[in-house]
């Protein structure tokens, strides 16, 4: 126990540097609003998730890092910048979450965590970032995808239906691959006698 515990610190430790340093650049940017995108949130789930031995936490961090870094390189791919910390939550953080989830196990239905973590997420970007920054693509479609969402109530719908999809089939594959000794391990109760 001992053991996990430290390297759950660890890994926390790891996680919570990644979002300082992030961060601590888009602060020093003046674009405080960035700390708010999904990618940049997961870090400090998946520290504290470490940190408390709660391993809903860190699967809702592990199934955002695992939808939002492949669209974070799809924006770098279509011309965006490339801020040189971004390294840190979309790819230390990926491999630390899944060290993570295999030391603490899989919460049971993560999938509808991190989904429904998400729409909060959203929610809450919308009410508190400034609207050209559209950060998590909270106030318009994508540029560049207009033609194909011309309005934005179907792109948002498009998308949270497939990270809930994404969720989902990485839930069951994170089950699958760490058997059935460390599933549901947020609602594992003790036996009655």
């Amino acid at each position: 126990m001992a053991a996990a515990s430290s390297r759950l610190r660890v890994l926390g430790g790891l996680a919570a540097m990644a979002f300082v340093v992030h961060g601590g650049n888009h602060v020093r940017r003046g674009a405080p609003y960035d700390l708010l995108w999904v990618c940049n949130v997961a870090p400090i789930l998946l520290a504290a998730g470490c940190f408390l031995a709660r391993p809903d936490l860190v699967a809702i961090a592990a199934l955002w890092l695992a939808f939002g870094t492949p669209v974070w390189l799809l924006d770098i791919a279509t011309g965006s910048g490339l801020i040189l910390t971004t390294f840190l939550p979309h790819v230390l953080c990926p491999v630390v979450a899944v060290l993570a989830v295999r030391e603490m196990g899989l919460a049971r239905r993560a999938w509808l965590k991190a989904t429904g973590a998400l729409l909060a997420l959203v929610a809450l970007t919308r009410a508190l970032t400034p609207p050209e920054t559209n950060v998590n693509l909270s106030r318009r479609v994508w540029a560049g995808w207009e033609a194909m969402f011309p309005r934005y109530d179907m792109f948002l719908a498009v998308v949270a239906a497939a990270a809930a999809l994404t969720f989902f089939a990485l839930d069951r594959a994170l089950a699958a691959w760490l058997g059935p000794a460390r599933r549901g391990a947020v609602e594992r109760r003790p036996r009655s006698r």
